[in-house]
């Protein structure tokens, strides 16, 4: 559709508005009986629009294109890009039976989030061991083009749709990275994407070490079950990697909450009508053993809960840079026809009340990775999917070798550092205090 008739469609076909609100109505009247009472249309507005409508249908030049081009779908798309906000979205029937699909398993892909940030399509998070990750791409990352077609301002589910296809068949992307002045191109390979659970293991004697790819279903039990025979191995303090992990289910995030926290709250969704549901735990099972938390900016949504909770309470520290900064939620609501909306719906807020949303999380400590070389990248990416590889199948407590930690991955040998120090302190220092002030 050329851009000039997407404009006069998605400003004149606002007839759709009756007709979608009253769908809003309907699937909000059990739940948010206030938001419903809050829609007012009134007739002159919807015979504004009908007159919009017949004045296109009676005048507009290229009548094939009135019957090719889904008026209803364009004045949807047009009042949701009047929101102005990137996680909002409409999704005909097709790309609905699409997201569908793939959230019921695999896809073949590259391994990377997408979203927008300052109206550029932004790589959220390279997801580890996948065609993205192992070209180089970084978050923050800006997407420019596609095999060399310009994606500028292409709606991000319309960029994945091109990005995403059969395993085996290749794709350029062109990228801006900010400080270079030319455009980086990588030629990937899709493969079948699996995202992976917990992948644990222990880094010495005392310390244990876990990276969250994801927040899926499993991440609870999974790392749960890893502490577990941590400690029953002598593990004395812990590292929750959650760098590179652009969220998922908020179940999954509560869940790991649950594992580290004191009773009381973890995170609190808000909605529009100043609702609230604040999602809690009664306490950890657990010791409270030292805990440090590597968040980066591919840190997002459900990582940012687990963290802000983690530095609300005081749980533990927070090493790394800011988080990416995406605290809204978005729920889905089927149309008649088989499509639907992504609509933000609500904010998390951290247990402090702060809202995530645009915001991220600060860490305590602030370390940023070192500026690398090419091959010095490649073998940093190599020693992480050699580790995701060897801990594929989670935690296994009959291995007697521990984790290389590399020595690029400059923000893990800090947390490292910071427990052993700690470790000293308590085991040399404090027993010794506390004996001469009885």
């Amino acid at each position: 559709m050329q851009r000039s008739n997407k404009v006069i469609i998605s400003t004149a076909m606002v007839v759709l508005v009756c007709s979608f609100a009253l769908n809003l109505v309907l699937i909000n009247a059990s739940s948010d009986q206030a938001f419903a009472g809050r829609i007012s249309i009134s007739f002159d507005e919807l015979n504004l629009v009908k007159d919009a409508l017949t004045c296109i249908r009676s005048n507009y030049v290229d009548t094939a294109q009135l019957e090719k081009a889904n008026l209803l779908h364009g004045a949807i798309e047009g009042m949701i890009a009047k929101l102005e906000d990137p996680y909002s979205r409409f999704m005909p029937p097709k790309n609905y039976k699409d997201m569908q699909e793939d959230t019921r398993g695999s896809f073949g892909g590259l391994g990377m989030m997408l979203g927008e940030k300052n109206k550029r399509l932004t790589v959220i998070s390279p997801i580890v061991d996948t065609p993205a990750y192992r070209a180089g791409i970084l978050a923050g990352d800006f997407i420019v083009k596609v095999d060399d077609k310009d994606v500028s301002g292409m709606p991000v589910e319309d960029v994945v749709k091109i990005l995403r296809g059969v395993p085996g068949t290749k794709v350029k992307v062109s990228i801006y990275r900010e400080g270079l002045k030319n455009l980086l191109d990588f030629v990937l390979t899709r493969e079948e994407i699996k995202v992976p659970s917990v992948r644990a293991q222990m880094i010495d004697k005392e310390i244990g070490y876990a990276y969250l790819p994801s927040f899926s279903q499993p991440v609870g039990r999974d790392l749960d079950a890893a502490i577990a025979k941590f400690l029953e191995r002598g593990m004395k303090a812990f590292i929750l990697d959650l760098r590179h992990n652009p969220g998922g289910l908020l179940e999954a995030a509560v869940n790991v909450g649950r594992i580290f926290l004191p009773s009381g709250r973890i995170v609190s969704v808000k909605a529009r009508t100043g609702d609230e549901t604040p999602y809690t735990t009664s306490g950890s099972k657990y010791p409270s053993f030292p805990l440090i938390v590597l968040i980066d900016r591919g840190s997002a949504s459900a990582s940012e809960i687990v963290a802000g909770a983690i530095k609300d309470h005081k749980r533990g520290i927070l090493l790394g840079e800011k988080s990416f900064g995406k605290g809204s939620v978005q729920t889905v609501m089927p149309m008649a026809d088989g499509s639907a909306m992504a609509l933000t719906t609500a904010r998390y807020y951290t247990p402090g009340g702060t809202c995530i949303h645009n915001v991220g999380i600060q860490p305590d400590i602030k370390i940023e990775l070192p500026t690398l070389t090419p091959e010095q990248a490649k073998e940093f990416r190599d020693e992480r999917t050699k580790f995701m590889n060897e801990s594929l199948g989670g935690f296994d407590p009959t291995r007697t070798t521990f984790m290389h930690v590399s020595k690029f991955d400059v923000q893990l040998t800090h947390a490292v550092d910071i427990l052993k120090s700690s470790s000293v302190f308590h085991q040399k220092l404090l027993p010794g205090t506390a004996k001469g002030a009885r």
